[in-house]
């Protein structure tokens, strides 16, 4: 049952019962020499704060009085709520008569206040997990808002179709016919769109709910009572160190306060939250009232169907959102499995030997991890919702292939650019657009989803070409400085020549063009191999040995290479 908010309202109250425990504590230690009559009046109203309590946690008009052990109860040995203990603690207190003034000292330093500490820590992490809930309900609303907002986008669409079938029909001319059965067409692309949303919406809704009505309300609950735990394995360890105190110091109370160490050591936190769910269900105060799953509801009388539509750019536009939702169900899953290791961990590292922690310090550690798993907790829920996706389209269109899909991210358009799937102009600056990070592939941000998952990856000429070999700016010089060399030499040598080239060469020269390059680039390839091996000017440090000029002489044509 979801009792979140009971057990919430319980562990807010036996807080308060914390806090004013440790105030009383306090209370105690600095009144420590006027225990007889000032000790007493405060046990008697710290009793009626209890008799309160218990009675708003409907246990009867009587509940503290009620849970008063009996001698035989005291000496048992069966597990034991904390109200008990603390009832049979008040009892012994009222019958002390004197207290030293040294264990006032030590019971303000190290329980009073410690108590104090560990509570309002509780009262933060109860804070915090109320907060979370009511942000994990506020989520499932926002997904339920968006698949009534997908309904009536779906729903307009029909009647827009409707309206704009009824003016085909009613069309007397072919133009006016033509007319209107292209917005009829277009009608249908939207309204099957927005149907395709709304069906997938619907879809979502239902994980959502059933993984915070199954998985995630369960676990708050279990979170608060731990919250709940974690109090009553304070105070249970810090009234057996008061309690101790008391024992060494007052010899004449020492067999009354031995069996009030024996009763507060039998509680057991996890009996607390137990007993208090288990008294509203007898009862009759828990209820369980799931509403039924979400149904897609189309216009069946004229013959609309409940299946996602396949028609146009439908199916690459889901295949997109598969494996879009594919994706990021597997980011979502790693990093809630992540959160919880974290969170294990952390528990393991904080509880002691008894499983409870000992110190302040350890409850901040416990809180931490709470954090995680509400963190891994919002994970799962969003990897519930792309998953939701994915099995919708998947049950619709069968297995659906990975295929090459795009790296597509959000890109501002600096000049006019060509959408890259539907022809049309993206815009001018500013305008935005999405692009692959990997092919470059460039489309409206609207196309995104229409584009079929073949990207081609990065090409490897793009990161290569003639400025490479250039490399570093000195490099750069130094082959500017080569081919100043190299081209005076070949126009001296060419004067005396044939003129194979120049502006007015026809077009048949160019096959012949084709075939000197060739050539040319065998030719590089053996001067390259004989440049390496001569030796060079001693101006050279730092130059390209493949682009410096050799000592020795070369012919033109090597120069020229």
């Amino acid at each position: 049952p979801n009792e979140f908010g009971a057990i919430n309202g319980h562990v807010e109250k036996q807080l308060a019962v914390s806090h004013a425990l440790s105030k009383l504590l306090a209370e105690k230690a600095a009144a420590e020499k006027e225990y007889g009559r000032k000790i007493t009046e405060m046990a008697r109203g710290f009793r009626e704060q209890l008799g309160g309590a218990s009675r708003a946690s409907s246990e009867g008009q009587n509940g503290a009085d009620s849970l008063a052990l009996t001698e035989a109860e005291a000496g048992g040995s069966e597990p034991l709520d904390l109200m008990p203990a603390v009832i049979e603690w008040l009892q012994q207190l009222e019958s002390e008569g004197r207290m030293h003034t040294q264990l006032g000292s030590r019971a303000a330093s190290e329980v009073a206040e410690e108590l104090g500490k560990t509570t309002g820590l509780l009262s933060d992490a109860r804070t915090q997990s109320l907060d979370f809930y009511q942000k994990l309900l506020s989520e499932r609303d926002k997904i339920y808002e968006t698949k009534d907002k997908a309904r009536t986008l779906y729903e307009s669409r029909t009647k827009a179709l409707a309206a704009a079938q009824q003016k085909q029909e009613r069309a007397t001319s072919e133009k006016d016919q033509e007319k209107f059965r292209q917005r009829a067409d277009r009608d249908a692309g939207l309204r099957n769109q927005a149907k395709n949303e709304y069906i997938l919406q619907v879809a979502v809704s239902n994980e959502v709910k059933r993984a915070v009505n199954h998985t995630l309300t369960p676990r708050a609950m279990d979170t608060m009572q731990g919250v709940n735990e974690r109090r009553v394995a304070a105070a249970r360890r810090l009234l057996l160190l008061q309690l101790e105190m008391q024992e060494a110091a007052v010899a004449e109370r020492a067999q009354a306060t031995r069996r009030a160490a024996h009763v507060v050591a039998r509680v057991d936190p996890g009996v607390d939250s137990v007993r208090f769910v288990r008294r509203r269900i007898e009862a009759g105060l828990s209820a369980w009232d799931e509403p039924p799953d979400f149904r897609v509801v189309v216009d069946y009388a004229g013959g609309e169907s409940d299946q996602m539509a396949l028609d146009g750019e439908s199916q690459a536009i889901l295949r997109n959102m598969c494996l879009h939702a594919q994706r990021e169900a597997s980011r979502a899953e790693l990093e809630a499995r992540a959160k919880i290791q974290a969170a294990e961990q952390t528990r393991r590292d904080t509880l002691g030997a008894d499983g409870s922690p000992s110190t302040a310090g350890d409850e901040r550690g416990l809180q931490k991890a709470a954090e995680a798993e509400r963190e891994a907790a919002m994970a799962e829920l969003e990897a519930v919702q792309f998953q939701a996706v994915r099995a919708a389209v998947e049950q619709r269109l069968g297995p659906v292939d990975q295929g090459s899909p795009h790296e597509f991210k959000p890109f501002t358009v600096a000049i006019s650019k060509t959408c890259d799937y539907c022809g049309d102009s993206i815009g001018g600056f500013g305008r935005k657009a999405a692009k692959c990070t990997l092919c470059e592939y460039t489309c409206h941000a609207k196309c995104q989803l229409k584009v079929e998952p073949n990207c081609t990856g990065a090409d490897p000429a793009a990161k290569s070409g003639f400025l490479s070999m250039f490399g570093t700016k000195r490099g750069r010089r130094a082959s500017k400085s080569v081919h100043r060399r190299s081209t005076s030499t070949a126009s001296g040598n060419s004067s005396g020549g044939n003129n194979t080239g120049g502006a007015g060469m026809s077009a048949a020269s160019f096959d012949s063009m084709a075939l000197q390059q060739q050539q040319q680039q065998q030719q590089h390839q053996m001067a390259h191999a004989r440049v390496s091996m001569l030796p060079m000017p001693a101006n050279t440090a730092g130059i390209d040995p493949a682009l410096a000029v050799p000592a020795v002489a070369r012919t033109p044509q090597e120069i020229l290479v």
